[in-house]
């Protein structure tokens, strides 16, 4: 039997909870996991005609018949158990009762939001994870992973993945589809599921879905909801934040086990995986799905995104936690290609707190590129656990350390970078890149960071990637301190040089936000050709900045228009 990753995390929250509910689609091993992780209690499942019967006639003699703990199969089926279930555990006050398990995550989590609230841990089990997959096989083959999937009984029983996930598809419409209800027409239903895997790794576009088999907008968004609810499919929402740029609001459609995307498309062996045109969407589910199984096996939130803007910068995947977040573009080539890194970088300048990036790819061989890793799939999941073990010592350190007045000043000099400084620069950036590639022949900025007397400069000295850099180097020495004596200074410059607009005058304009970090407070300074605009000058003492606007949006307006004001008057309009 194949060891489940979850089962450390099911059996602390069992002793901590009167309920461990667990769920999850058919077939991806909830009740063996169960009875082997609880083999003492008793278990009943409600599939069983005869069982669920008993449950909906006689709840309590049901209840009582199991003794004092239990485990209960496809919980959704009878919901009404719930409130039964609740009014035991309320009367016991004991933890460790009751294993609740269900494959319909939407009806199932209202229900125990209802029922259950406060009461139960809530665990998610998908197929098996790759590290799960290679009890099976030491070295797994692409190929055959994308054919096969990942569903326990595939490689328990050794069946045919073409026939066992064919029985699985017909047998998920005649049961599932048909109790969910709102499905007239199963046959274009199907079809819509297949369709479904066509667009796998894609945007989602339910207009194009819909009228593809000839159903409303409406329709298809129902039937969604019901490949959803039964953890066939799920969506990756794009990433969302105010970074100055123009995000998709599209979230991208997956499929939970990628075997079962496979079968949907029409491949019947391992051997058509390689030339099909969807083999690289095909390996970025299965690496996607993968994060995915990893964040729920150790019962956590899956945080996952994926970064697309409206010029079609991209990054496949980002993994949050709570203390970083991994930027993780996915190639099924085998072949490590300089086009990997581009836009991974690209990305990683423009999202924040991006603590490590790593290109997943089809070869076999393991590199490190300056700051990427550049991993084969068979050590993805080791990437993933390394990512949050890393985050994890860097905050036990901090919490750990004796606090020094270093640590302290270059804490503050962090926050301030990170509050105030990067997300003007970012709005400031955005505002004024318009007036500068369009009426002037060159427009571009740089940086400057400056400690007491010592000055440096450079085009990435304040950019994401490269902001550990700077401090380490240019700023937080040995015996740093805020102090006034020496104040520590950053700032950009944006130069517009070249006027080629309306008007018969050629003349170049300075844009410069500067920041001051002296004992006390930090202070912001924006000028256009060394005339300050009195009305953005601001003082924030160091205490303050967490709760403190940057104000980006007022900083951006009104430097735009005093820049546009000084190039009509420049320009002699």
């Amino acid at each position: 039997m194949i060891e489940r990753e979850i089962t450390p995390r099911l059996k602390a929250l069992f002793e901590q909870y009167p309920f461990v509910t667990v769920t999850g689609p058919r077939q991806s091993g909830k009740t063996t996991l169960c009875r082997s992780a609880f083999p003492d209690l008793a278990y009943a499942n409600l599939e069983a005609i005869d069982q669920r019967e008993f449950a909906e006639s006689d709840p309590r003699g049901f209840l009582a018949q199991l003794g004092e703990g239990a485990i209960i199969d496809e919980i959704q089926r009878v919901p009404d158990l719930l409130s039964y279930l609740q009014v035991i555990a309320d009367d016991r006050g004991l933890n460790g009762m009751y294993i609740l398990t269900g494959s319909e995550q939407f009806q199932l989590s209202n229900a125990i939001s209802q029922s259950l609230a406060g009461r139960t841990a809530l665990l998610r089990l998908l197929p098996l994870s790759l590290s799960e997959h290679q009890q099976t096989e030491a070295r797994p083959n692409i190929d055959g992973m994308l054919y096969s999937g990942f569903y326990p009984r595939i490689f328990d029983q050794g069946l045919e993945p073409r026939d066992a996930l064919a029985d699985y598809f017909e047998t998920y419409v005649e049961r599932d589809v048909r109790r969910l209800g709102g499905v007239r027409n199963l046959s274009s239903f199907q079809r819509f599921a297949r369709l479904c895997a066509g667009r796998v790794g894609q945007l989602l576009n339910l207009s194009s879905l819909g009228s593809d088999i000839g159903i409303s907008h409406t329709t298809a968004r129902e039937w969604l909801t019901i490949l959803e609810a039964s953890y066939i499919v799920y969506l990756l929402p794009p990433y969302h934040a105010n970074i100055g740029k123009r995000l998709t609001k599209s979230p991208k459609l997956y499929f939970y086990d990628v075997g079962l995307a496979s079968h949907l498309i029409g491949i019947e062996q391992s051997d058509q995986i390689n030339s099909h045109p969807l083999r690289g969407f095909l390996f970025e589910n299965l690496v996607v799905s993968e994060a995915m199984k990893h964040r729920f096996n150790r019962g956590r939130r899956p945080n996952l995104s994926f970064f697309r803007d409206s010029s079609g910068l991209e990054c496949d995947l980002l993994y949050e936690t709570s203390l970083g977040t991994a930027a993780i573009e996915v190639k099924s080539g085998a072949t490590v290609g300089s086009d990997f890194f581009s836009s991974l970088n690209r990305v990683a300048e423009l999202v924040p707190d991006i603590s490590r990036k790593a290109v997943v790819y089809g070869g076999n061989a393991r590199q490190s590129r300056s700051d990427c890793e550049v991993v084969p799939i068979d050590e993805f999941t080791g990437v993933l656990e390394r990512f949050e073990v890393d985050q994890e010592v860097e905050q036990f350190v901090g919490e750990m350390a004796v606090p020094t007045e270093e640590q302290s000043d270059l804490e503050i000099l962090e926050s301030v970078y990170r509050e105030l400084i990067r997300p003007t620069i970012l709005a400031l950036e955005t505002a004024s890149r318009p007036l500068g590639n369009s009426l002037f022949r060159q427009f571009g900025g740089i940086s400057y960071v400056r400690v007491g007397n010592r000055e440096v400069n450079g085009g990435n000295l304040l950019e994401g990637r490269h902001w550990n850099s700077t401090k380490r180097k240019h700023i937080g020495g040995p015996g740093f301190r805020l102090v006034d004596t020496e104040p520590t200074e950053i700032r950009r410059q944006f130069r517009f040089d070249g006027y080629e607009g309306r008007g018969t005058r050629d003349f170049n304009l300075l844009l410069v936000v500067s920041w001051v970090l002296g004992e006390g407070h930090v202070t912001r300074r924006v000028t256009v050709d060394d005339e300050p605009i009195s009305s953005l000058d601001a003082s924030v003492p160091y205490p303050e900045i967490e709760h403190r606007s940057a104000e980006t949006d007022r900083v951006a307006a009104v430097t735009t228009a005093t820049l546009m004001e000084q190039i009509e008057n420049r320009a002699g309009i």
